[in-house]
């Protein structure tokens, strides 16, 4: 089994670390031997932080997900992370106003507990009792 072969990489503070090579000029690290201070953006949004507009990744995370085969995900440097915006009221309201539309049926305007079918927006009895199921038309 032929070893891994490391390389010198420079961060952005100019400390010095290993890397597993580069991959579209930006160096690659594996799971868990990424420098702190580097993040994906599933860790910024937990942080609740986001990205500067216009921020490129400094690096990439390699990684293998079972079934899934080689996955890769971009690095992105924490110093340089923003505070993600605050929901405002009026947001919030918009999205309990959106969810409720997509409960509610547009024939009998009962309220289910589900999301309904988007292909007829109809509940199970409404479903039966016009026969429209949101099959595709048989041509």
């Amino acid at each position: 089994m032929p070893r891994t072969k490391l390389h010198d990489v420079q961060l952005w503070d100019g400390t010095w670390t290993w890397c597993y090579g580069w991959r579209d000029g930006l160096p690659v690290w594996k799971f868990r031997t990424a420098p702190a201070g580097l993040v994906t953006k599933k860790q910024l949004w937990a942080q609740r932080l986001r990205r500067r507009r216009g921020q490129d990744p400094f690096g990439l995370l390699v990684f293998h997900r079972s079934g899934c085969g080689e996955q890769v995900a971009p690095l992105f440097r924490l110093d340089l992370a923003i505070p993600s915006r605050r929901m405002s009221a009026r947001w919030a309201d918009s999205i309990t106003a959106m969810g409720r539309a997509h409960r509610t049926c547009r024939r009998c305007g009962a309220k289910s507990t589900t999301y309904l079918p988007t292909s007829t927006w109809k509940c199970w009895p409404c479903m039966e009792a016009t026969g429209d199921f949101g099959e595709p038309a048989v041509a």
